[in-house]
C-alpha cells in the first residue's frame, strides 16, 4: 500500500488568540489550536490576558507570531512613557506595568529553581525607579555619507533606532546620548558606542564613551571627540577602529560606579558593571550581608570569588575575612580590581588573580564561593562545586534559564538558604537573583 505523504500546515495564518503568560525572554506565549494540533505561539509587544489577532508563521517550533490588531487589553497592560517602546529594542516590556513585571519575574525565577526547591520563599527587591535609572548602556551606530544613527537596536533587528529622548537614562547619559552621533559625523560603517557616567566630582556629572568602530573613522571624528571633551560634556573616550591593535584614548575613559560601601568604584574601561548605582548598590550590600552570616564567627574564613570584575562585591568580601581571593581573566578588570581594593585600604585582605574562573580549581577548605557569571552562566564551575569541599555559594545570576541549568548541577550537595530576586531592569525581561546554598551533603 503506498505511503500517504502527510499534509504540511499552512507556513501562515492570522487567527486570535488569548496570551497566557509572559516568557523568559519577554514574549507572550498564546496556545493554538492549528487543523487539529495545539501549537505554542509566542508573540512580542503583549502582556498576559491580551486578546489580540495575530499573523502566526507556523512553519517554526515554537511558532511565531505579529500582532496585527489589540482586540482587548489585559490587565497588566499601560501606555508606554517612551513613543518608540513598540520599535526600539531597549525596552520590551514598557508596555507592562510594574506588577506585571515583577510578577512575570518571580514566576520566571521559580519556574528555574530545581523541582524540589519550587515552593520555597522567595525575596522580592522591587525598583525603587523605574525610569532615568540606567547609570550604563551600550548603543549601536551607523554612519554613511557623513551622517551618523545611533541608538538601541530595533527590536530583532541589527539597525539601530534614532529617539529624541530615552526615558530610562540617568539625565547625564541622557545628554551624552543626544550628542554622540554629532562625534561620527564623517564616519563611513558600523560599530557599538558604550556610554558611562565618569568619575563623580563634577557637577553637572559628566559621561565616558568606549567605541569600538568596524569601518573608517574620519580624522574630524577625533578632532569632535577632544572638542567634546574640552566642552568639558564629555570626561574622556577610548576608540578601536579598524585594524588598530592598541585603542586610541582621549582625556580619561575610566568609568565610575557606586559601590555598595558609598564609594566610587573604578571600572574598567568597556569592562562590565551593573546597569545603574541604585541597583548595584543595592545588590552589593545583600551579597556582602548573606557573606557576613555564612561567615559568622570565622574571622579567617576562606572566601573565593569567581568573576570578580573590577571588585564589585571584592571590595565588600575583603572588611569580613583577611582571607579572599577574587578571580577574574581581563588583566583590565584585575587592575581595577586591586586599585578599588587600595583606595579603601583593603589591599592586604583580598589577592586578585588573573584567570579564567571557569576552569579554576576551587581550594579546599574553602568556606564561601561567590560568583557572578556572564549571561551564559558556569556549568563547569557549578558541576566542581558539587564535588568540592565548599560549604556555601552565592550565585549571583542575570538569566534565569542559564540558573536553572546550573542549580541542577548542585541539588545533590546543596540545599537553598535564601532565594532574593532584584529588579535591576526596570521596563525589561531581564532580572538579576541571588541564591544562597548550603552545603546538605559531603
Amino acid at each position: 500500500m503506498p505511503r500517504v505523504k502527510p499534509r504540511a500546515a499552512k507556513p501562515s495564518v492570522e487567527l486570535e488568540a488569548t496570551i497566557d503568560e509572559l516568557a523568559p525572554g519577554g514574549d507572550g506565549v498564546a496556545v493554538v489550536e492549528v487543523e487539529g494540533e495545539r501549537r505554542a505561539v509566542f508573540v512580542p509587544g503583549v502582556v498576559t490576558g491580551d486578546r489580540v489577532r495575530v499573523a502566526v508563521d507556523l512553519s517554526r517550533r515554537p511558532a511565531r507570531g505579529t500582532v496585527r490588531e489589540l482586540l482587548s487589553k489585559g490587565e497588566g497592560r499601560v501606555e508606554p512613557r517612551c513613543p518608540w517602546a513598540a520599535r526600539c529594542g531597549g525596552c520590551d516590556w514598557m508596555h507592562a506595568s510594574q506588577a506585571t513585571q515583577l510578577r512575570a519575574h518571580e514566576a520566571h525565577l521559580r519556574h528555574a529553581l530545581p523541582t524540589a526547591w519550587r515552593e520555597a520563599p522567595i525575596a522580592i527587591h522591587a525598583a525603587t525607579n523605574g525610569f532615568g535609572y540606567r547609570t550604563r548602556a551600550r548603543l549601536h551606530a551607523r554612519a554613511s555619507g557623513g551622517r551618523a544613527i545611533v541608538g538601541m537596536n530595533e527590536a530583532r533587528t541589527r539597525e539601530p533606532v534614532e529617539v529624541d529622548t530615552c526615558v530610562v537614562l540617568h539625565p547625564a547619559l541622557e545628554g551624552a546620548r543626544a550628542r554622540v552621533a554629532g562625534l561620527l559625523e564623517g564616519a563611513h560603517g558600523r560599530g557599538e558606542v558604550q556610554i558611562a557616567l565618569a568619575e563623580p566630582g563634577s557637577s553637572p556629572r559628566r559621561a565616558v564613551i568606549e567605541l569600538q568602530w568596524s569601518g573608517a573613522l574620519a580624522p574630524r571624528c577625533f578632532a569632535q571627540i577632544e572638542a567634546a571633551v574640552k566642552d568639558g560634556w564629555l570626561a574622556g573616550a577610548r576608540i578601536t577602529a579598524g585594524e588598530a591593535r592598541l585603542p586610541a584614548k582621549i582625556g580619561d575613559p575610566t568609568p565610575w560606579l557606586e559601590a555598595g560601601d558609598g564609594a566610587p568604584l573604578q571600572l574598567a574601561p568597556g569592562g562590565f558593571g551593573q546597569a545603574s548605582d541604585e541597583g548595584n548598590v543595592r545588590l552589593a550590600r545583600r551579597v556582602a550581608e548573606i557573606a557576613r552570616e555564612a561567615c559568622a564567627g570565622k574571622a579567617d574564613a576562606r572566601v573565593v570569588e569567581l568573576y570578580a570584575g573590577a571588585g564589585n562585591f571584592t571590595v565588600m568580601l575583603a572588611p569580613l575575612t583577611a582571607n579572599v581571593v577574587a578571580i577574574e581573566s581581563s588583566r583590565e578588570a584585575c587592575t581595577a580590581a586591586r586599585v578599588n581594593l587600595a583606595a579603601r585600604g583593603l589591599g592586604s585582605r583580598a589577592k586578585v588573580v588573573e584567570a579564567d574562573a571557569a576552569s579554576f580549581a576551587i581550594p579546599a577548605q574553602t568556606h564561601l564561593v561567590v560568583l557572578d557569571p556572564p549571561r551564559t552562566g558556569a556549568r563547569e564551575i557549578c558541576a566542581r562545586l558539587a564535588t568540592s569541599s565548599a560549604k556555601n555559594v552565592v550565585y549571583v545570576s542575570c538569566d534565569p534559564q542559564t540558573l536553572a541549568r546550573d542549580l541542577a548541577l548542585l541539588v545533590p550537595a546543596f540545599k537553598p538558604r535564601t532565594i532574593e530576586l532584584f529588579e535591576l531592569f526596570p521596563q525589561t525581561s531581564h532580572v538579576e537573583s541571588v541564591v544562597h546554598l548550603t552545603r546538605e551533603r559531603p
